[in-house]
């Protein structure tokens, strides 16, 4: 019997079906058999005849097949192939939810339960694909884990680790947990500002002025609870930093995805025993032009971060942070250890969250990720103003932009009056509105913001961009995502 199952719609009523019909015993011993012979034989030839080759193993499949007496039609044929794939040197029926682009999250929750998918735009989801026992789930853990150079054992029962795209994987096992996996998938197509836009977790005028704050010389904050999208959004408003300006990146994993070709990531490792504060007293020394700290959590990251500013190293200095309102974003950095007056710092904190959306007449709930608001930070106390809110009985942000202190520096920094600033903003919104009706790709959007904005041809700037051929790639998805 095989680890791992697919069931049928009447066994399990699940909401995300895999591409595979369900095996019968028969089926299932054949799979079984198969494998083990087929790994047999890679254990007496090289690497390159056998592994993750799918002709070999087709003939192998065929041969068996031949000297046991079994007939299969071509149907048969081809989804016993996909299992014998799946089962050989795939990953269990996990490869098809990793290669479906509308699944953000893949958790395996234990024995005999089905996996889990959290869908974009839907939620979470369960799928007709189960795991039969913890050896299975461990031996499918260890696969993984194995081409990441890390391994999960009794004695070492919990297991964090990134792939080379940035997805993140995490597990455990007895004693910790029944056994379970968490992989979070990096985003291939960056989020847009037209998608902010057009998914309403911003309003127009919102990413206008937010795109006056980043082109100016400001620090930013963007908070909120987990997976709210905090990244994702701060990956968005990059595109209104000139591409021809010096960008670092301070992360723990590598999520942020810009596509500025002076860029330099530089990534915490826990085994080298290098943290995020060491990196960020590095960032003093090579002068950067922006600073992006990618998640500060403990006090050494927060007081590292904030002497960053303090500084004045960058023209400006981000970075996300878990809190559910401005006013939580100040206690919660005070109560790390950080001085109220430094914290005026801080020029501007975003909030943004995950909320819980519910229609009572058709009895469906859903998640949704919305800006909460926009507040400008002022004073040594130091005072909150906020410019933009949610208002959830309109679904709309309230606009008190007026209200602003900081935008007659923003002014000034355009060279602008304060009403001609008014006006650029106006215009901008009306830019970045058409664009999200547009259905802007996220490199097209790079590209039309950054030659309205700053009168920069991407082409030209980013032709030594060691990331082009990812970006292609990117936009290729889209391509394909838009003709479904």
């Amino acid at each position: 019997m095989l680890d791992w199952c697919i069931k049928s719609k009447k066994e399990i009523d699940a909401g995300y079906i895999l591409p595979l019909p369900p095996l019968s015993k028969e089926e299932e011993e054949v799979v079984e058999k198969l494998s083990d012979e087929f790994r047999e034989l890679s254990k007496h030839r090289s690497a390159s005849q056998t592994s993750q080759n799918t002709e070999i193993l087709k003939e192998f499949f065929k041969s068996y097949c031949k000297r046991s007496n079994i007939y299969i039609d071509e149907e048969q044929e081809k989804y016993l192939l996909e299992y014998l794939k799946a089962n050989t040197f795939g990953l269990c029926g996990l490869e098809f939810l990793l290669n479906d682009d509308t699944i953000e999250e893949i958790g395996i929750i234990g024995v005999e339960k089905p996996v889990q998918v959290y869908k974009v735009g839907i939620g979470w989801q369960s799928t007709n694909l189960l795991f039969r026992n913890e050896e299975g789930v461990v031996d499918l853990i260890n696969k993984i884990g194995r081409s990441l150079g890390r391994r999960i054992t009794y004695q070492t029962p919990r297991l964090n680790a990134t792939f080379p795209d940035g997805s993140r994987l995490h597990a455990s096992i007895p004693p910790i947990s029944n056994v379970e996996m968490t992989i979070r998938k990096f985003k291939k197509m960056p989020i847009s500002i037209g998608d902010l836009i057009k998914f309403k977790t911003y309003s127009a005028d919102a990413i206008a002025f937010l795109s006056a704050v980043f082109q100016s010389d400001f620090n930013v904050i963007i908070a909120g609870n987990t997976a709210s999208g905090k990244t994702s959004t701060l990956n968005a408003l990059f595109s209104f930093v000139p591409l021809n300006e010096r960008i670092l990146i301070i992360e723990e994993t590598p999520e942020i995805n810009i596509p500025h070709p002076h860029l330099i990531k530089m990534l915490s490792n826990a085994d080298l025993h290098i943290d995020m504060q060491a990196l960020v007293h590095d960032s003093l020394r090579m002068r950067p032009d922006r600073v992006i700290v990618g998640e500060v959590r403990t006090a050494e990251e927060v007081k590292s971060l904030i002497e960053t500013i303090l500084s004045g190293q960058a023209r400006g200095s981000y970075a996300t942070f878990h809190a559910q309102s401005a006013e939580e974003v100040i206690k919660r950095m005070v109560s790390l250890g950080i001085l109220q007056m430094d914290l005026s710092a801080i020029d501007f904190i975003i909030i943004q969250r995950r909320i819980t959306c519910y229609d009572r007449q058709t009895r469906r709930h859903w998640e949704e990720r919305k800006g909460i608001e926009i507040v400008e930070v002022v004073g040594e106390k130091p005072d909150l103003i906020s410019l933009f809110s949610y208002d959830p009985h309109t679904d709309t942000m309230k606009n008190t932009i007026e209200r602003s202190q900081k935008l007659d520096e923003i002014a000034t920094s355009f060279s602008l009056s304060r009403e001609k600033m008014m006006e650029e903003i106006q215009w901008r919104a009306e830019l970045f509105s058409s664009m999200a009706h547009e259905k802007m790709a996220f490199e097209d959007s790079i590209r039309k913001i950054q030659k309205q904005l700053f009168n920069l041809d991407v082409e030209k700037v980013t032709q030594s961009s060691p990331t082009a051929k990812r970006r292609k790639t990117s936009h290729e998805i889209h391509e394909i995502e838009t003709q479904r």
